[in-house]
């Protein structure tokens, strides 16, 4: 089990996700538009999705794994997803995650 990310660890990276609690991912599921959790955990270390996705109700979990095969989907006709929206995507869940500490603590 992930230990939570203690008093005085504050989240600087999106790599620090990794450190937080389950109820902490479900809360910024539940703050940060679909679309941007696809960008932000769609490339991420499959361990870490698969926390935010078992921390989620079910129909939200369905809708980010959705998003995340249609973001990340390999056609002919498209190309992979930009950097710049990975990186944005991510600035944002950190952002907010750092706003969650603030009121946990």
């Amino acid at each position: 089990m992930i230990e939570p990310t203690p008093i005085g660890r504050r989240i600087r990276t999106f790599e620090d996700l990794s450190h937080v609690s389950d109820e902490l991912l479900r809360q910024l599921a539940a703050r940060v538009h679909v679309v941007d959790l696809a960008y932000a955990f769609g490339s991420a270390d499959e361990a870490l999705r698969e926390r935010l996705l078992g921390a989620v109700r079910p129909g939200l979990a369905d809708d980010i794994r959705v998003t995340i095969q249609s973001v990340f989907a390999r056609r002919e006709d498209s190309y992979p997803p930009p950097d710049e929206q990975i990186r944005s995507s991510r600035a944002q869940v950190v952002q907010v995650m750092r706003a969650l500490e603030q009121d946990d603590y």
